[in-house]
């Protein structure tokens, strides 16, 4: 189902979100941060927008 596919596709962008944040920490580990605070305070307001997406799609599932 439609929706279904829609969760898993948010779930799999969750996950490059959670690598790509090991990505960044190895940049600060080698001193080569390149993005300003302000970056980083919107960037952390993304998986707070997927994990409520995801919820809503679990919780009001479709009676199709």
């Amino acid at each position: 189902q439609t929706w279904f596919v829609i969760k898993l596709c948010l779930v799999i962008v969750l996950v490059m979100y959670h690598l790509y944040c090991g990505h960044i920490v190895k940049l600060f580990a080698q001193g080569n941060n390149q993005r300003s605070h302000v970056f980083y305070r919107w960037f952390n307001e993304l998986p707070v927008l997927l994990l409520f997406a995801i919820v809503i799609l679990v919780v009001v599932r479709p009676l199709n």
